[in-house]
């Protein structure tokens, strides 16, 4: 009896540590692709801004620290 619920306790902590993960690395996905928009819209502005490539450097490195 007490094998079968410390296997249980065990599996939802082990089940609830990938949910965490996984929804990190959906966030850091995200993250990503809002700053590849953010980077075509400016980009695309006429004139276009000189720091385009440095936002997106920063966005990025924002986007890493996400989860950590």
């Amino acid at each position: 009896m007490f094998k079968k619920l410390a296997f249980f306790l065990f599996a939802c902590a082990a089940g609830s540590s990938y949910a965490v993960s996984s929804s990190q690395a959906f966030a850091q996905t995200e993250c990503r692709q809002q700053c590849l928009f953010d980077r075509y819209d400016c980009v695309n502005q006429e004139p276009r801004p000189s720091n385009c490539f440095a936002e997106y450097s920063r966005c990025i490195a924002h986007c890493s620290a996400i989860g950590q």
